[in-house]
């Protein structure tokens, strides 16, 4: 998932569990069967099926309307409703004496609907193990449970662990999902649903689970969003069965802040300050750094301000995809939910640009709370770079970015997006520091650590 969508997402669905706060966005994945359905299908006809019928038995012969209703088991007026709509359209005409016949058009049209014979065929459908229903999701967008699992995501649990039945199965979600489509499928309509010839193979679609919580009470609700839409009927599932319970998801109380000298602390706006200088829309607000500083105008401006959780990530893709000079990372741990491809491909770019990176890392006495994957894409490209150095540290608590003139200390994981290798959340805050001398200072203070290969554990933000 993109950090802008993640940012559209939190826009768009953040206040939509009220009394608790949209604590994180994580990218997930939803259980998936592709199924293999044999069905009896035709082509799609142009007309409504009332009006089929009357073209139908006036090519037959049956000439007055009371005969056509009787045959039917409608009403007489329903039969007199649908013929005065063939007779505008020229295929039917009406004679002094009430009996009915074709047109040339009509009689083209008849022939076309006596052609169409229903057809046994077979189609591919994604079966949505969560909400356990057929859904239109594109086969392009399937992964596999690996790759799933390599990037990160949180595999999302199944409503049922059996297999798939023909009863779960309805022609009118396959014309639901027929009539989405915009290849040739469209042209037919389903009429009866024969058989599932196959369902053996199992994949996944990428989703965004939604974190809502109180950290204050520990109370937790998850929605979902597929392909940026939230999805009702996923998040009353996702509840049904728990879920929260299931994937061991809870949210708790930040870790205190690191604190900078009293110097930077007396220059720091709140995040309640930030917040009225960016809905003012750049304009000049009364809430500023210093009494003897003049109030900024722009958040970008400012000089030392909060940071709160859903700005961090983008603070890093900024780092990744901007950074002139040096870029420094310092965090616990390596999640591949984070280092992927995408990171992987982002450092090189910058190291191609002559940009020195420095990644740091290590909590405890091994990398167990860390991807083996992911490190290994970090020293891999190490290995051919010499303007990137990764250094295993013995226990660092400290969260640090700094890259160019910027430096961001927090208790925000950079590297894993989530409080600790358990799924607690919590709404981390930092600090972003924009004075040039203090972020010098701040990257040789860690650039000593870590040219130290990680010999002293005291790591201090």
């Amino acid at each position: 998932m993109s950090l802008t969508s993640a940012d559209m997402i939190r826009r768009r669905f953040g206040d939509h569990r009220p009394g608790l706060q949209l604590i994180s966005v994580v990218d997930a994945a939803v259980p998936v069967t592709m199924l293999r359905v044999d069905v009896l299908a035709q082509e799609r006809k142009p007309l409504p099926l009332l009006d089929e019928f009357i073209l139908r038995f006036v090519h037959a012969g049956v000439k007055q309307i009371e005969e056509i209703a009787r045959l039917l088991g409608l009403q007489r007026e329903q039969v007199v409703a649908a013929v005065a709509d063939q007779i505008s359209g020229n295929n039917v005409t009406r004679a002094w004496n009430g009996q009915l016949s074709l047109s040339a058009l009509g009689l083209e049209a008849a022939r076309n609907l006596a052609a169409v014979q229903p057809v046994l065929t077979q189609l591919n459908v994604p079966f949505d193990r969560l909400v356990w229903n057929t859904q239109d999701y594109a086969r392009s967008s399937l992964i596999k449970k690996r790759d799933a699992r390599e990037a990160g995501m949180e595999l999302l649990p199944a409503k049922k662990t059996s297999r798939v039945h023909l009863s779960d199965l309805t022609v009118e979600r396959f014309n639901e999902l027929v009539d989405s489509r915009d290849d040739r499928t469209r042209q037919v309509e389903v009429l009866r649903v024969r058989k599932i010839a196959s369902q053996s193979l199992h994949l996944y679609m990428p989703a965004q689970l939604l974190v809502y919580g109180d950290p204050d009470s520990g109370e937790v609700e998850l929605g979902l969003c597929v392909e940026g839409d939230l999805q009702p009927a996923h998040g009353l599932e996702l509840a049904a069965a728990d879920a929260v319970v299931k994937l061991g998801v809870a949210v708790a109380q930040p870790e205190p802040r690191p604190t900078l000298s009293p110097e930077l602390e007396d220059q720091r706006l709140s995040g309640e300050e930030v917040d009225i200088i960016r809905a003012a829309g750049d304009r000049p607000s009364d809430a500023g750094p210093a009494e003897a500083s003049p109030a900024p105008q722009r958040v970008e401006d400012i000089a030392v301000r909060s940071v709160g959780v859903h700005e961090h990530p983008q603070l890093l893709s900024q780092a990744l995809n901007g950074a002139k000079r040096r870029l420094l990372i310092i965090a616990p741990w390596v999640k591949g939910g984070v280092v992927n491809t995408d990171f992987v491909a982002a450092i090189e770019r910058r190291l191609r640009a002559g940009v020195d990176v420095h990644i740091g890392h290590g909590y405890g006495p091994d990398d167990s709370g860390s991807d083996d994957f992911a490190l290994r894409k970090l020293t891999n490209l190490a290995a051919r770079y010499d303007k990137l150095r990764v250094v295993r540290l013995e226990n660092t608590h400290a969260k640090i970015l700094i890259f160019d003139d910027q430096w961001i200390t927090t208790s925000f994981n950079w590297l894993s997006f989530k409080g600790d290798p358990d799924r607690t959340y919590r709404m981390e805050e930092g600090t972003l520091v924009q004075i040039p001398s203090e972020v010098e200072k701040a990257f040789q203070r860690y650039l000593d650590i870590l040219d130290t290969d990680g010999a002293d554990p005291r790591l201090k933000p």
